[in-house]
């Protein structure tokens, strides 16, 4: 979903700026806009400085039009209409390494604070042969800095809601090497009852240059999220207190995370070279009293990346090899206090994913390009369950603590919820494209797409308490999908126009079923029949340097074609959305914006029937100002949901999850 491009904040000086003079790596090399067959959008360092987002999805909102939906602190991102389930479907690369989990689990936007970032690059439609399975409808790559001068720069902001936040950035750098360090804590009490949450974080990075130039970067990051979960809202309730939970006060989950990454790369006579290499783990407890569920998560991730570039004349080939394992460990107890385990599970994958991209120009203004990946996937499933009466030592009467007489070490395994499965799949996914720059302000481009996705642990199997038809969905294949995309550009002068039409039709597209009867259960993950998704992205920039606006709209119709929902509405997807952004600075000293987000109405989750009724279209009006001090000090001030619109950031099974209210933010930065 969304349009092309983003719009970056002026600056402060009335110099007018040109636009195009930067370049995209969509394809793993520097190229103007006009000459890549991808609809991208590209934010540069200058504009994330300037930017008075305290996030990278809030900053992702404004400046390329996408639409991010929370709900009690799991934010994802929905690019081609997916609805329930869409962060699944769109990747999220931090310097060359997946944030996304390998479950069904929150991104840790968290360990990627804004003053760490580089730059941005959106990437809409299927990135496949690239990128991975996770790319089917896109792909977020946030690159982070590298020194090249000491710096030290903070931002501090408290706002409603009792938010605070604070952040540090310290760089030195000199030539062949480069020391990054930061810390960022934020902490806000919540728009609703029982939605706190508290986050703290820091990374150190280092990279070194070699005397033959190539470059060496490491990275480690750890941080800590603490979340509250208010739960969902019967209609009248949404309406009438909005700020209300229906959590116990102690619903939530806390996680921790280090990451630890690397990358080298380098330039050669016949092209490049590059090897990524990375190391994650997480723990995460959550917790949820409604249904006494008190489980303890403990993901682990290891991959490898290495690719080879290749040039010659007007042909550049790049080759590659991605090799993943990911493992988790699930423990599931009888009581919040997490004495007694009450089931546990191991889940194992591994993944190897050779690929290529070969682009060749038959001319000055035309090009082709295609490419393959093949990529083999195996999953291990082991899970064991316990009979909960033979778990406690003591067990509680009314005459107080007694010895359990069932109490047995090791306990027994009950049936339900404990099994054994391997499940090994494979898949591939193709493309190609043709880019003609027919014009020096003008290219026209269009694009195939093969594209698939194999199901996470959470799809695959239950092992976290939830009630299912069967333990194993070890019938449940990959996604499939065809993707058609023709898009024109325009860039020239202070004028930019990017406009692209897509068709994508999925067939074996998972969703959850809670009509499928079992042994064990009610509801499964199945695979759905034909999806079709169509649509066209519209955006439109004049910048004047010292004032300027941008449109950027986008349409998406889509049909499920078969079972309950034969030719409905895939839930939760709009059929219109668009960010709108005026910016002026009257003083080389003050610089205003004005930005309109607009969602249209969507059917809630779960309702593939469309029997439900719709959740409301809003629109939001956001205003910030910023007004320099000095040359190292600037403050802000920020309005958001201006008019304290009542919305709804999702809807599922007559539930609904209020977005934030009216609410206001005073800050600084301080940059020396």
């Amino acid at each position: 979903m969304g349009a092309i491009f983003a719009a970056p904040c002026i600056g402060w000086a009335d110099e007018v700026q040109l636009l195009g003079a930067y370049v995209v790596q969509a394809r793993h090399f520097d190229q103007e806009p006009l000459d890549v067959p991808v609809d991208v959008v590209r934010i540069e360092r200058e504009s994330i400085e300037r930017s008075l987002a305290s996030s990278v999805p809030e900053l992702l909102e404004a400046e390329a039009n996408l639409y991010f939906s929370t709900v009690s602190g799991f934010t994802s991102v929905d690019m081609r209409g997916f609805g329930e389930g869409s962060g699944l479907r769109s990747l999220i690369l931090v310097d060359g390494q997946v944030l996304n989990p390998a479950d069904m689990g929150r991104i840790n936007w968290e360990q990627v604070p804004l003053n760490s970032v580089e730059s941005i690059e959106v990437l809409r439609g299927g990135q496949n042969v690239l990128y991975g399975d996770k790319a089917l409808t896109g792909v977020i790559k946030i690159e982070t800095r590298r020194a090249t001068e000491s710096s030290l720069n903070t931002v501090a902001r408290i706002g409603s809601f009792g938010q605070t936040q604070a952040s540090l950035a310290a760089e030195l750098g000199e030539g062949t090497w480069s020391l990054r360090a930061g810390l960022d804590r934020t902490e806000s009490e919540g728009y609703r009852a029982a939605s706190e949450s508290e986050s703290r974080s820091g990374y150190l990075a280092a990279g070194y240059t070699l005397k033959n130039g190539d470059d060496v970067d490491l990275r480690l990051s750890m941080g800590e999220v603490n979340l509250g979960c208010p739960g969902g809202l019967e209609e009248a309730l949404y309406q009438s207190d909005p700020q209300s939970s229906t959590s116990s006060g102690l619903d939530g989950s806390d996680t921790r995370y280090l990451t630890l990454t690397t990358r080298a790369d380098g330039q050669r006579d016949w092209g490049s070279w590059e090897l990524l290499a990375g190391y994650e783990r997480r723990s995460i407890e959550s917790s949820f009293y409604a249904t006494e569920s008190f489980n303890l998560n403990q993901p682990e991730r290891y991959n490898l990346k290495p690719r080879l570039r290749f040039e010659r004349d007007l042909t550049a080939l790049i080759l590659g090899f991605d090799l993943s394992y990911d493992t988790l460990t699930n423990q599931r107890f009888l009581t919040s206090e997490r004495r007694y385990v009450l089931a546990q599970a191991e889940l194992e994958e591994s993944r190897v994913s050779p690929y290529f991209l070969l682009e060749r120009a038959l001319s000055d203004s035309l090009s082709l390009s295609g490419g393959l990946r093949q990529e083999w996937v195996s999953y291990q499933v082991d899970s064991e369950t316990y009979d909960a009466t033979q778990l406690t030592p003591t067990r509680t009467t009314n005459r107080g603590e007694l010895p359990n007489p069932n109490y047995k070490s090791p306990p027994d395994t009950v049936e339900e919820g404990t099994f054994n499965e391997r499940i090994d799949q494979n898949g591939f996914a193709a493309e190609f494209s043709m880019n003609w720059r027919f014009h020096h302000n003008w290219s026209l481009w269009a694009g195939y797409d093969r594209v698939y996705r194999y199901p996470v642990f959470d799809e695959r199997a239950s092992y976290q308490g939830a009630i299912q038809a069967q333990e194993v969905a070890d019938s449940l294949d990959a996604e499939e999908g065809n993707n058609y995309e023709l898009g024109l550009k325009y860039i020239q002068g202070r004028h930019e126009f990017f406009a692209t039409a897509f068709l994508l039709k999925m067939k074996n597209e998972i969703a959850y079923d809670d009509t499928v009867v079992g042994p064990s259960g009610t509801g499964l993950n199945v695979n759905l029949g034909p999806v079709d998704r169509y649509g066209v992205n519209l955006s439109y920039r004049y910048d004047r340097g010292h004032w300027g606006y941008s449109l950027q709209v986008n349409y998406l119709e889509t049909k499920l074609r078969s079972g309950v929902g034969d030719g409905n509405h895939v839930p939760l997807v709009p059929r219109f959305g668009g960010v709108n952004r005026v910016w002026w600075a009257p003083v080389d000293w003050l610089e205003l914006q004005l930005t309109h987000r607009y969602l249209g109405e969507r059917y809630q989750g779960g309702d593939l029937s469309n029997s439900l009724p719709q959740v409301d279209a809003y629109h939001l009006f956001d205003v910030q100002a910023e007004a320099r001090v000095s040359e190292h000090c600037s403050v802000f001030f920020v309005v958001n949901n201006a008019f304290d619109q009542l919305y709804a950031e999702s809807a599922s099974y007559e539930l609904y999850y209020p977005g934030d209210g009216r609410s206001f933010e005073l800050g600084v930065k301080l940059n020396f």
